[in-house]
């Protein structure tokens, strides 16, 4: 099925449907303070490009700009005035400037404080926490360097593009944004340095397509509505249950119920994704921690989907579950009961997590729920698919390990929700005993996961070896959080230990998956 036709399948005109036939409203700014550089010439480049492609254009130049780059409490200056109102005009806002020192100059950086202040760019919830004010829009970062690229990005971590990307601009719920770095300038030829001007004018006059009514901005929404960051897990503690089964009974692996499990989980798992953010709107929106693993997807409350393109997307993967289990079922003859029991159960688990009636992560059962469905629920699924009964101990003695080894990870994400949890009504384990009792509930938890994995791993070297690999790594799990407890259990991001608790997660799905294969080669 085609991106067009699956677009036309989820989008239906209504009052709050986004306007993809307009023309965007696109307001380029210009943050060189020097209007002879070539920054001040690749703004006009994106201008005379946004132009002829008749989009509705304005441009700031800065430095022509009269007004105070302190952010003291004086009244805006008749020139910020105005620019506000072009950024409310808006649809797309265009950053043009160089990057020195690894950040933005003076210059702009005095504009973003004065313009994006409370009440226009962002407001102060009475209930706790912030929300962005300027959804809806999304915006491009065009920036020049001296220093190569790949050392910016990857060894000095971008300082300048996520503090505009992430804290500035992410902060007022403008997304998506995108960056062009170019450079570097200074050893560039006037050969490279026209090419670039021929691309940015190119940029300027596809940004249509390539921010709104383009098939790659409607992938890359989907992408991140479905959150693929979860499915790697699951799918590995899947084919580590048909592992175990096709090796127990020494019949080779079935690949179309394998694939046909797979496609069942992951659906599963995106039909979850897509309630959680219909049903956790009111959290989302006052949540200023959210990052890559908390806070939901973000589409809904930034405005890139509707929640009736939701609504349609789940119930397409809904028909798409439906006929994936039914090629299962046909495929595994008397196992077919306990496929539509697992299947059941997981929809009723995952729907569940946030939807009404259950609504478990409001009763503090959500943690239990996610861990069960990513350890027992994908593993049985994964067994059955190959012939495997679930009553059978085999897929039980890895799974027990593996819920333990999940809680950690998901009793953890609810730390950077906290405030906004709490408001909203949700309750967490974190919001209703606190953080420092949930964090010592994931110390525990990990003890018990790297406690049960050290009796129920295989005898072979190599399972010996990845025991060895989660007991140090489990460690290091338990010093991160006691070092975060002694702390005071900050609030705000806690994105390298929720890294730490998910990559625990994998030696226990890595341990099972060695095993069953080399018993399924011996065997063949």
């Amino acid at each position: 099925m085609s991106p067009d036709l699956l677009s036309k399948l989820l989008t239906k005109p209504g009052p709050d449907a986004r306007k993809r036939d307009v023309v965007l409203r696109i307001l380029v700014i210009d943050g060189h303070p020097r209007g002879d550089s070539y920054g001040a010439a690749l703004a006009a480049a994106y201008v005379e490009g946004a132009a002829r492609a008749e989009h509705p254009v304005r441009s700031a130049v800065l430095r022509d700009l009269d007004f105070d780059l302190n952010a003291l409490a004086q009244p805006l200056e008749p020139d910020l005035v105005s620019l506000r109102e072009d950024v409310l005009w808006s649809e797309h806002l265009v950053f043009v400037y160089p990057t020195w020192w690894g950040t933005m100059p003076a210059l702009l950086k005095g504009l973003l404080d004065r313009v994006l202040s409370p009440g226009f760019a962002f407001e102060v919830r009475p209930e706790g926490g912030w929300r962005g004010l300027l959804g809806g829009r999304s915006a491009e970062l065009i920036t020049t360097m001296d220093t190569p690229r790949w050392i910016y990005i990857w060894l000095l971590g971008a300082p300048g593009i996520r503090a505009m990307r992430d804290a500035t601009l992410g902060f007022c719920e403008i997304a998506p944004v995108s960056v062009r770095t170019l450079g570097p300038i200074h050893s560039s030829t006037a050969e490279q340095r026209q090419q670039w001007l021929a691309q940015v004018s190119r940029d300027g006059g596809h940004a249509q397509a390539r921010f709104r009514n383009g098939w790659k901005p409607w992938v890359r929404t989907w992408i991140t509505a479905a959150r693929p960051q979860f499915y790697v897990f699951p799918w590995m503690a899947l084919t580590a249950g048909a592992l175990a089964a096709s090796s127990t009974s020494g019949k080779p692996l079935q690949i179309l119920p394998y694939l046909c499990a797979c496609l069942t989980s992951a659906l599963m798992e995106f039909i979850t994704v897509l309630t959680n953010d219909l049903h956790d709107q009111t959290s989302d929106r006052a949540n200023r921690n959210a990052g890559p693993f908390t806070g939901g997807s973000r589409v809904l409350v930034q405005h890139r989907l509707a929640a009736r393109e939701l609504r349609k997307g789940r119930q397409i993967a809904l028909g798409l579950l439906a006929a994936f289990v039914m090629v299962l079922l046909l495929g595994t003859g008397q196992i077919a009961p306990q496929i539509l029991l697992l299947v059941g159960a997981g929809l009723l688990l995952g729907i569940g997590y946030t939807a009404p009636p259950l609504q478990l992560s409001y009763r503090s059962w959500g943690e239990m729920d996610v861990a069960l469905t990513h350890s027992a629920l994908v593993i049985l699924l994964g067994y059955a698919s190959q012939g495997g009964a679930v009553t059978d101990a085999l897929p039980w003695s890895f799974a027990a390990p593996m819920f333990f080894a999940v809680l950690p990870s998901i009793v953890l994400a609810g730390f950077p929700d906290f405030e906004a949890d709490s408001a909203a009504g949700k309750r967490t384990l974190a919001v209703r005993f606190g953080r420092g009792p949930a964090a010592v509930f994931a110390v525990i938890a990990t003890a018990v996961a790297a406690a049960l994995f050290s009796r129920t791993a295989g005898v072979g070297v190599g399972s010996q070896i990845v025991v060895v690999c989660a007991s140090i790594h489990g460690v290091a799990l338990m010093i991160a959080i006691i070092r975060y407890l002694r702390a005071g259990c900050p609030r705000g991001r806690i994105d390298g230990l929720l890294v730490l608790a998910l990559t625990f997660m994998v030696w226990f799905a890595v341990e099972p998956l060695l095993r069953f294969w080399h018993a399924l080669e011996k065997a063949g």
